[in-house]
């Protein structure tokens, strides 16, 4: 009888120690706890095959503040992180170029989009570093094909509250703007790629003495041979002003030329300065 209290008396002794090693450690068993439970999750999507798919309107995660995210850098063990249009991944694998000293430690514990575009790695502002709506629409789709490249190669831990996700993970006014404005880049995008399956591309060459000699024949583009040569015209999409040549049949010509240019919504096609109409070569200078 005796020796069953004994027993109680220790276990409670020791519950009793363990509530107020809590009470003194409480953030410290915390970060533990997060730290290796990360680490466990982690290791049995990999060795199990378990796919870790990002899925922006499904999968939440874990909820990051930014000055949560900037402690995860490395440092003292801990995991390497950084967040991509406001999405958070884990690429500690990628330390070799992610660790403190390397490449793209910059990216590392914050969220730095507009940088993966413009590339300048010399200064931080928390205020535009991932205000990316004044990008050019095609950079917005090249955002979207990095965060591609980290939902596939790197593991997907949560969202950063914040520019794109509200305290709730939910999406934010602006992160539907963005998404506006990225089915308009994409839309455009088609509507070029379109315009260039139905309008070849232009033979390029350079010389210092002519500047830049654009030509049509029944092979240019992409070359397969067709039954028509082609006239070069220049080949714009919405709201880009670099453009591409491109081979317009003769029988389109009259209508694409008196139609205000306009081919197809947001692409169009202009002629060539000093160039004839219906020329199969034009010569031009940047």
């Amino acid at each position: 009888m005796f020796g069953l209290l004994r027993h109680l008396f220790k276990l409670q002794f020791l519950f009793v120690v363990a509530a107020v090693l809590a009470g003194f450690y409480h953030t410290e068993i915390r970060q533990f706890l997060r730290r290796h439970t990360d680490h466990y999750l982690d290791q049995a999507g990999r060795n199990e095959g378990i796919p870790v798919a990002f899925q922006a309107d499904d999968e939440v995660g874990t909820l990051f503040t930014p000055a949560e995210l900037s402690q995860f850098n490395g440092e003292e063990g801990r995991p390497l992180y950084l967040a991509l249009l406001g999405s958070v991944f884990d690429v500690s694998r990628g330390i070799k170029h992610y660790g403190s000293g390397c490449s793209y430690n910059f990216f590392v514990g914050r969220d730095a989009s507009v940088s993966f575009i413009s590339g300048d790695f010399d200064a931080y502002d928390p205020e535009t570093a991932d205000d990316v709506l004044t990008l050019k629409p095609e950079d917005l789709i090249g955002l979207v094909g990095w965060r591609d490249f980290y939902q596939k190669d790197y593991v997907f831990k949560g969202r950063l509250i914040g520019r794109f996700y509200d305290d709730r993970g939910q999406l934010t006014t602006y992160h539907h703007k963005f998404l506006e404005l990225l089915q308009q880049a994409q839309d455009a995008k088609r509507q070029v790629e379109e315009m260039r399956a139905r309008y070849p591309g232009c033979n390029i060459e350079w010389s210092e003495s002519q500047g830049t000699r654009v030509w049509c024949t029944k092979t240019s583009g992409d070359g397969k041979e067709r039954s028509w040569i082609g006239h070069p015209r220049k080949l714009y999409s919405r709201g880009n002003k670099n453009f591409q040549c491109a081979c317009v049949p003769d029988s389109e010509l009259d209508e694409i030329d008196a139609g205000g240019n306009a081919a197809h919504a947001d692409a169009m096609l202009k002629p060539y300065d000093n160039c004839e109409p219906r020329a199969q070569e034009c010569f031009y200078r940047v």
